[in-house]
């Protein structure tokens, strides 16, 4: 009979959802990013993992588009003007040069971007886990429990807490016609970037800047996404990247490319061109000519702040999802019976500039139990005193650290 425990274990997993997909195309479009990373696995010399983490981040860009309006283009007067619609506070072509000239993003809001790249993560997981014939099913938890994946055929079950956010989102484009202004009579050419609404969007070919290096430096280049036929049309950049994928054989070639140089621009640090394209780049330093006061508190707006880390990159989410694998393991782990039991963290991207701060001196700790509260060493403990990891695992798609047979075999083991 199964123990008060085991009962609670089987609860959480009887109460836990399956993590569908919410259009067809959305579903046809993770199958087939996971396709493509383990066709092309070869261009990637770190392995399969950063394949599958930059596919995640089109994911994650495609359900971004969905909120695409009239407001919040920015205008840039370059020899081509073009409208952009960005994620980064600053013109997205201009920076490449590290030239800055600062416009709000259009990233949604954070509760918005932890609800979507949570459920698309476990989307993704569980097409792994079929890409590969892996018997592990994903699914959404309820409180206290993010994401259970489980194994039923040998009793095993994974609480975790859900951390994920991209490393960057490409920046939608259109041409535009030159902007003109009245001057002292005359008409001119407006030269200044400026905040527009951009009537002219729907039924237009929107494109994805992609940047490439080249001997000159990051340069701009554009593939065409589709279009938006209406406001209604919530699913547009869906069909058009899994068109894009299909059609042009480069496309997911140079934008890993792009990605790959990205992640290593954030960390360490670059603070050079692309690096300014990614979440929590921070402020220019030098602080440029004309760039604005903080809106709120001290000292100057930034390109992208911490809020946005990178996966499970933010101290605070850090601190939360270590107290929420104590709690959970604490609570579980003494007295699973039938279950074995397993609490980790998981996310897109493994905490690339805080693991050594944050989770290095604690990776490796196992804890037990002490009822009588006198125990001072090992020897004071009964001789089968069980011991447990604090981490099973701390899990993502670019870097696994785990203590647990299982999850390597689960996690570790993605090419």
């Amino acid at each position: 009979m199964a123990n008060q425990l085991d009962s609670w274990i089987e609860d959480v997993i009887q109460k836990s959802k399956s993590v569908d997909p919410e259009s067809e195309l959305e579903g046809e479009l993770v199958h087939l990013l996971v396709k493509m990373c383990y066709e092309n696995k070869q261009i990637s010399p770190n392995g399969v993992g950063q394949l599958l983490a930059s596919a995640f981040d089109l994911l994650v860009a495609a359900q971004y588009y969905s909120a695409l309006s009239h407001a919040g283009w920015l205008y840039c007067p370059r020899e081509t003007p073009r409208f952009f619609f960005h994620y980064t506070n600053c013109c997205p072509r201009h920076v490449l040069n590290n030239e800055f000239y600062f416009s709000p993003s259009q990233k949604p809001q954070s509760g918005r971007i932890g609800n979507a790249t949570s459920r698309l993560l476990l989307l993704f997981y569980n097409a792994i886990f079929a890409s590969l014939g892996k018997k592990e099913q994903v699914l959404k938890g309820g409180e206290p429990v993010d994401a259970v994946v489980v194994n039923r055929d040998k009793n095993v079950v994974l609480f975790a807490e859900i951390k994920a956010s991209p490393l960057m989102t490409p920046s939608l484009s259109m041409i535009a016609q030159k902007m003109t202004k009245e001057v002292n009579g005359k008409v001119v050419a407006l030269e200044d970037h400026t905040a527009v609404s951009n009537s002219n969007f729907l039924g237009t070919e929107l494109e994805m800047l992609i940047p490439g290096k080249y001997d000159a430096g990051w340069q701009e280049r554009y593939f065409e996404l589709g279009k938006r036929a209406n406001q209604g049309h919530d699913t547009w950049a869906l069909d058009g990247l899994i068109r894009l994928l299909k059609k042009d054989d480069s496309f997911f070639r140079e934008y890993f490319a792009f990605w790959q140089e990205a992640l290593g621009a954030y960390h360490p640090k670059s603070r050079e061109g692309i690096f300014w394209l990614t979440n929590a780049c921070g402020t220019p330093s030098p602080v440029p000519s004309g760039w604005p006061e903080r809106r709120n508190g001290d000292g100057y707006e930034s390109v992208s702040d911490s809020k946005t880390s990178v996966g499970i990159d933010r101290t605070d989410d850090i601190k939360k999802g270590i107290y929420q694998v104590l709690k959970i393991g604490s609570e579980g782990k003494p007295k699973a019976d039938k279950w074995r039991f397993k609490v980790g963290l998981i996310s897109n991207i493994h905490a690339a500039r805080h693991f050594d701060d944050y989770l290095e001196s604690l990776k490796d700790i196992v804890w037990t139990l002490d009822a009588s509260g006198k125990a001072r060493k090992v020897s004071d403990l009964p001789g089968d005193q069980k011991l447990y990891n604090l981490f099973d695992g701390i899990i993502a798609l670019t870097r696994t650290v785990a203590r647990d047979d299982w999850i390597k075999s689960v996690f570790g083991e993605l090419g």
